[in-house]
């Protein structure tokens, strides 16, 4: 079932981002991009809460609290993207830093805050992925 799951995440986690540079690229208005994410994540909302109320599953105040966390954290980053893509910010510069950016950030976390092993390809991966995101920034200015 892992890894079903896991099929399905690849083939969708794109997806909004991808929306993002169609709706800049064909020229659509700004204001667009607010609808356009709120779909998105209402629809990932409920493709999670409706499978949890049918199974019964319940969820504690912690875990709403730091899902609310994680959503707005997400919601903020799409955002920036968009900003950043209205701004002219190539496309090339601004999803390779998003996604290589949240790749460093859960390995950190992940090493730093819940104690996972980071053997010597991991932290020459992480470090290699750090030089790449700071050189891609400094190649947009």
């Amino acid at each position: 079932m892992w890894f079903l799951l896991m099929f399905i995440i690849l083939l969708t986690n794109g997806m909004s981002a991808f929306g993002l540079k169609v709706i800049v690229g064909w020229g659509l208005p700004g204001k667009v991009k607010f609808p356009y994410l709120s779909i998105w994540y209402a629809a990932g909302f409920a493709s999670i809460f409706l499978p949890m109320i049918f199974t019964g599953v319940r969820v504690r105040r912690r875990e709403f609290f730091w899902g609310a966390i994680v959503a707005a954290l997400s919601i903020a980053g799409q955002i920036a993207m968009a900003v950043a893509l209205d701004s002219h910010v190539p496309g090339h510069i601004v999803f390779p830093v998003a996604v290589g950016g949240s790749i460093i950030v859960v390995a950190l976390v992940g090493h730093y805050f819940f104690n996972e092993p980071m053997n010597r390809f991991t932290a020459t991966g992480v470090s290699l992925g750090l030089l790449a995101v700071v050189l891609l920034g400094i190649s947009a200015k």
